[in-house]
C-alpha cells in the first residue's frame, strides 16, 4: 500500500496557498510538484522488491518473564519495521527488532504480523508492506528449580529428611540364615542345592514409577490470582516431575478431559523433562465434561504394574465427584491413587466465615456447607478405598503434591 508522506502533504498545502495568492505561479508549483511525485513514485517501485521476513525457531519464553523476539528482515536502509501480537503477549514500548514482550498467558502463539515502512528516495511516498512471518512463540510455565522447590516445601510444611522406613520389596542378594531372619524369606532351593539355610535379602526400591495425570476439563477453567486452575496444575505436574527427577524416580504424564489429550511414558534425564514440558504448555482448559471412565480405562490397558498415580483435578460438587470417585475405585484396585483438588469457591464448613449480613449470605453460606459436607463425605469414602484425596487452593497445589509424593516415598507404600 502507498501513501503520501507528511513531506508530501506539507508541500501540496503550501502548492495550494500559492495558487490562492499567486495564480499563476502557484499552478505552475503544483503542476511540478505532482511531476516530481509521480518520477519519486516510480523510483520508490525499485526499493520495496525483495522485502521478505525470514523464519526463524520458535521463542520459548517463560509466563510473566520479559522476551525478546528477533525476526530478520531484508528491507532497505532506514525502513522502520514494527510487529503485531497477541494480546496474551504485553509489547513494551520503544523500537524494535528485537521487541521486548511480556507472556501474559501459557500456550502456543504466532506472530500475526510484520509491517514494513519504506521512505520512497524523495521523501514524498511510503510504502507499507504487511508480512506474514513463520514465527512460533512458546510460553512455558514459571517453574522454580527444584532445590528452591525442596527449601519451599520444608520451610511451608516443617517436614525435614528422615530414615526411610520399611523392609523393601526389591530383591538385593542371597546370603546364609542368621537367627532373627523370616522363613518367608528363605530360599529353599538355594537351600537345597547348599545343604545350609539361605535367605533372601531385600532393599528399600531406589526407583518407583509416578503418573501424574492433569484433568483439562471445563473446572479447570476457573481463576485465581490471574491463572486458570489448569495452569496452576500445570505447574504442578512440572514441580513433580522436577523432584521425581531429583529423588531417581521415574515420572509419566497424562492429559485428558472427554479423552485422552497427551500422554508421555515414564522415563527419567533432561531429554524425558523437556518432552514433559511440551506436552504440558500448550493444555488450555476444554469445553467438554472431564470422562474419568476413559482416563481409567486408558491407564488399565498401559500400566500393568504398580504405580503411583498423582490426580491434578476440580470436583466442585458432588455431582462432578461421583464419576471420579468410580474411576478412582477402579484405578485404585491395582495402584496407589492420590488425588490434589482445587478447592471449590465457597465450599466450606457453616460458621467458618464472617458473619452473613443479609438474607442472601445466609443461603450462599447453607449452599457452601451442603457442597463441602458432600466433598467430605466423598474424601472419606475414597479414603477407605486408599485413596488419599486432598482439596486445596489452587495455588497450593503444587505444594501438596510435593508433599503427598514425599510421604508415600518415605514409608514406602507404593
Amino acid at each position: 500500500m502507498i501513501a503520501p508522506s507528511p513531506r508530501l502533504i506539507a508541500l501540496m498545502t503550501l502548492a495550494g496557498l500559492a495558487a490562492v495568492v499567486w495564480p499563476g505561479a502557484g499552478l505552475a508549483g503544483a503542476g511540478g510538484l505532482a511531476v516530481a511525485a509521480l518520477v519519486d513514485a516510480g523510483l520508490s517501485g525499485r526499493r520495496r522488491r525483495g522485502i521478505r521476513a525470514a523464519a526463524v525457531e520458535p521463542v520459548r519464553c517463560q509466563l510473566g518473564v520479559p522476551a525478546k523476539l528477533t525476526v530478520p528482515v531484508t528491507a532497505p536502509v532506514g525502513a522502520r519495521v514494527s510487529v503485531a501480537l497477541p494480546p496474551e503477549l504485553e509489547l513494551a514500548d520503544g523500537p524494535g527488532n528485537p521487541w521486548t514482550f511480556t507472556p501474559r498467558e501459557r500456550g502456543r502463539y504466532r506472530v500475526e504480523a510484520l509491517a514494513v515502512e519504506v521512505v520512497s528516495p524523495g521523501g514524498l511516498w511510503e510504502w507499507r508492506e504487511r508480512l506474514r512471518p513463520e514465527v512460533e512463540i512458546r510460553v512455558y510455565p514459571r517453574v522454580r528449580g527444584a532445590q528452591e522447590m525442596e527449601a519451599l516445601r520444608r520451610a511451608m510444611t516443617g517436614s525435614r529428611q528422615v530414615r526411610q522406613v520399611g523392609r523393601g520389596r526389591e530383591f538385593e542378594k542371597l546370603r546364609e540364615y542368621s537367627a532373627g531372619d523370616s522363613f518367608q524369606d528363605v530360599h529353599w532351593k538355594a537351600t537345597a542345592r547348599r545343604g545350609t539355610p539361605i535367605t533372601r535379602t531385600y532393599q528399600i526400591e531406589r526407583t518407583q514409577e509416578i503418573y501424574c495425570l492433569v484433568d483439562r476439563g471445563r473446572l479447570q477453567a476457573r481463576r485465581q490470582e490471574g491463572q486458570t486452575v489448569l495452569d496452576w496444575s500445570v505447574t504442578a505436574a512440572l514441580h513433580l516431575a522436577l523432584a521425581a527427577e531429583r529423588r531417581g524416580d521415574r515420572l509419566g504424564l497424562l492429559a485428558f478431559s472427554d479423552r485422552i489429550d497427551g500422554f508421555v511414558g515414564a522415563g527419567s534425564g533432561a531429554a524425558h523433562l523437556a518432552a514433559c514440558q511440551e506436552m504440558l504448555y500448550p493444555l488450555q482448559p476444554s469445553e467438554a465434561v472431564t470422562d474419568y471412565a476413559e482416563a481409567a480405562t486408558y491407564l488399565r490397558t498401559r500400566l500393568p504394574r504398580r504405580v503411583l498415580l498423582v490426580v491434578l483435578t476440580s470436583l466442585d460438587d458432588r455431582a462432578s465427584a461421583e464419576p471420579f470417585a468410580r474411576a478412582a475405585q477402579l484405578l485404585g484396585e491395582r495402584h496407589l491413587v492420590a488425588v490434589v483438588a482445587a478447592r471449590a469457591p465457597g465450599a466450606e464448613p457453616l460458621f467458618s466465615g464472617p458473619p452473613a449480613v443479609d438474607e442472601a449470605a445466609v443461603y450462599r453460606s447453607l449452599g457452601g456447607h451442603l457442597v463441602w459436607r458432600g466433598l467430605r463425605e466423598l474424601q472419606l469414602e475414597l479414603g477407605r478405598q486408599g485413596v488419599r484425596l486432598a482439596y486445596e487452593e489452587p495455588r497450593e497445589m503444587g505444594l501438596r503434591a510435593l508433599t503427598m509424593y514425599e510421604e508415600i516415598r518415605q514409608r514406602q507404600l507404593l
